[in-house]
């Protein structure tokens, strides 16, 4: 067993919430009664079926990536999505900590799970942290040897299991590659600065792909597919944790897929790999 404050703290000490952006909604959002955990329930997010999941497997405290509440609630009750939520997560006696755009600044974060995959060596972040000493949003990186936009492409294809949008740069051949995981087109300026040949995130405008088209390759690569790795990189903090305070605790992942966003006409071909990844 582990105290709840306790679990926080230490999360918090790896990932200070000052790395956050301003705003974003981190930390203990429900306590639900829990001073106490054994179990630590680790997923990208919470759905009403993931919830289900977590009360199945026994869990006493859920890590989420995305926040759960976000605006400001009125009410909690069942007439919409998080109410639902909040109320299996509070009558099952489960405490809900999210740790979101502090992992995203962090060295070992979201962009550099990404980075890691394609083979990409991570040199310094796109945009540094001011306050701790190695964090930034985003990654600035290098591959071994130049690729083709074609052959670069397939990679990432491949490892996010999601089709792309993107438009060619100066160069057919990448070798300097940005990375902001998740929702990251505000950084496009960031990346045509640090001078890379490619810069990959996710939503992204059609305005945006016509303003750097001829000047920076630049990729949209599915917000939840450049985020899907998270969970290991938080399970992995959460294990530390636990081996530092030599108080055990268990901790499973979510196997449901939580990405709203469905592709036509290979849907179920996409549903399947992107399974695959969570188990």
């Amino acid at each position: 067993m582990m105290n709840l404050h306790t679990f926080v703290q230490s999360l918090e000490h790896r990932l200070p919430p000052s790395a956050a952006m301003k705003g974003d909604r981190i930390g203990l959002q429900l306590q639900s009664g829990r001073t106490e955990i054994s179990s630590v329930f680790v997923t990208m997010e919470l759905t009403e079926e993931i919830a289900a999941e977590a009360a199945d497997k026994g869990a006493d405290c859920v890590l989420a990536f995305h926040p759960l509440i976000f605006a400001p609630m009125t009410a909690i009750t069942d007439a919409e999505r998080v109410g639902r939520i909040c109320t299996t997560l509070i009558t099952s006696g489960i405490a809900l900590v999210v740790a979101h755009t502090n992992f995203d600044a962090f060295p070992k974060g979201t962009s550099t799970l990404l980075a890691e995959r394609l083979g990409i060596r991570v040199e310094k972040p796109l945009v540094a942290d001011a306050q701790n000493v190695g964090f930034g949003m985003g990654i600035v990186g290098l591959l071994d040897a130049p690729e083709s936009i074609e052959s670069f492409a397939a990679k990432l294809h491949a490892l996010t299991s999601a089709p792309l949008r993107y438009t060619l740069g100066r160069t057919s051949m990448l070798q300097r590659i940005a990375i902001v995981g998740g929702s990251g087109a505000s950084f496009i300026g960031d990346a045509l600065a640090a001078k890379v040949d490619a810069f990959i995130t996710a939503d992204i405008k059609y305005h945006d792909f016509h303003r750097v088209r001829g000047e920076l390759t630049l990729i949209d690569a599915g917000h939840y597919e450049m985020e899907q790795f998270v969970p290991l990189g938080l399970a992995a903090l959460v294990k530390e944790i636990a081996e530092e305070r030599g108080q055990p605790l268990k901790i499973t992942r979510s196997a449901i897929v939580p990405n709203p966003i469905a592709y036509f006409p290979q849907t179920e071909d996409y549903r399947l790999r992107q399974e695959r990844i969570l188990s």
